[in-house]
C-alpha cells in the first residue's frame, strides 16, 4: 500500500470509531440536572472531550453535523487571534472541539488531545509527582475549574479538568 492509502485507511477507521462513539452517546441528551447527577456519580475520571485541528472549520462543522447530527454548543473562551474554534455536543455531556488556525501558523503548534474530568486534580498532581513527572502549569477554565495539560508515556496529549463540586 502507498503511504497515502495507509493514511486514508487510518483516517477512515478513526472517523468510523468516532461515529460509533457519537451514535452510541447521542441517544439522549440529559437535561442539566440529570447531567449534574450523572457527573457526580461517575468514577474518579471520566471522558470529557476530544480536540482536533481542522483545515476548514465551517466544512468540518457541516460534516460532523450531517454525519452524526452533532450540534454546536457555547464556546466559553474569549476571541483568539490565531484560532477559530467551535465546540459540538456529542451527547451525554461529552464534546468535540474543533479549531482552525488563522494567519501565519508556522511557529504555532497546538496538537489535538483527549480531555478527561477528574474529581481531584490534587490527586493527579500527587500521582505525577510520584512518577517524577515535571508538574504542568495550572490553568483555569472560564467557569473557574482548574485544569492542566500533560502527555502520556507515548507523547499523546491529555487535557485534565477538575470537576467543580
Amino acid at each position: 500500500m502507498k503511504t497515502s492509502e495507509v493514511i486514508g485507511l487510518q483516517l477512515s477507521i478513526f472517523l468510523i470509531s468516532i461515529g460509533f462513539i457519537g451514535l452510541v452517546s447521542c441517544k439522549q441528551t440529559p437535561n442539566d440536572d440529570a447531567l449534574k447527577t450523572s457527573v457526580e456519580n461517575t468514577s474518579f475520571g471520566a471522558y470529557n472531550h476530544t480536540a482536533f485541528i481542522v483545515k476548514d472549520l465551517d466544512s468540518s462543522i457541516a460534516f460532523y453535523n450531517y454525519m452524526f447530527e452533532f450540534d454546536t454548543i457555547h464556546y466559553p473562551f474569549p476571541y483568539r487571534e490565531h484560532i477559530r474554534a467551535k465546540w459540538m455536543s456529542i451527547g451525554n455531556g461529552s464534546e468535540l472541539h474543533l479549531g482552525e488556525f488563522k494567519g501565519d501558523t508556522t511557529t504555532y503548534d497546538y496538537p489535538g488531545h483527549i480531555g478527561f474530568t477528574v474529581s481531584s486534580l490534587d490527586t493527579i498532581l500527587s500521582r505525577l509527582k510520584k512518577i517524577n513527572y515535571d508538574l504542568p502549569e495550572m490553568e483555569y477554565m472560564p467557569n473557574g475549574e482548574r485544569t492542566i495539560h500533560i502527555s502520556d508515556i507515548d507523547g499523546n496529549n491529555i487535557h485534565i479538568i477538575e470537576r467543580k463540586h
